[in-house]
């Protein structure tokens, strides 16, 4: 009886750290009480935000003690989002060499731990855009 109450309680507890790891994704919440950076295309016609990573989880909180703690969210002029970076990528804050999309090219090259990161976007804005 023991042993089965045991086992009970630590899938119990292993079932709540991962949904609690889910749920409160340190880059799930983001608004202007996180926006550290904003930069906005050469046409104007998309914008990326820089926001911080919240301290929700005890990963988040070792990222940000390492200085990884940044994640990029895109926007279209209107304010809709159309791309958020991976929801547990921990980025620095290396702002240079950033191509953002734009009304001939749907590209967006941002810097991730790996290196760059160069994305096609088209589906994305299209369908944000009502286009199919």
């Amino acid at each position: 009886m023991k042993k089965i109450l045991l086992k009970l309680i630590i899938l119990s507890s292993s079932c709540l750290a991962i949904v609690w790891l889910l749920l409160f994704s340190s880059s799930s919440f983001y608004g202007d009480f996180n926006l550290r950076y904003t930069q906005e295309g050469d046409d104007g016609e998309y914008y990326l935000n820089m926001y911080q990573h919240l301290p929700t989880t005890p990963i988040a909180v070792y990222k940000l003690i390492v200085g990884d703690r940044y994640f990029w969210v895109l926007y279209n002029k209107e304010g809709k989002e159309i791309w958020h970076s991976p929801y547990y990528a921990y980025l620095r804050d290396i702002v240079g060499g950033l191509v953002i999309p734009t009304k001939k090219s749907n590209l967006l090259r941002y810097s991730s731990n790996e290196g760059w990161e160069a994305i096609d976007l088209t589906d994305k804005i299209n369908q944000v855009n009502g286009k199919k």
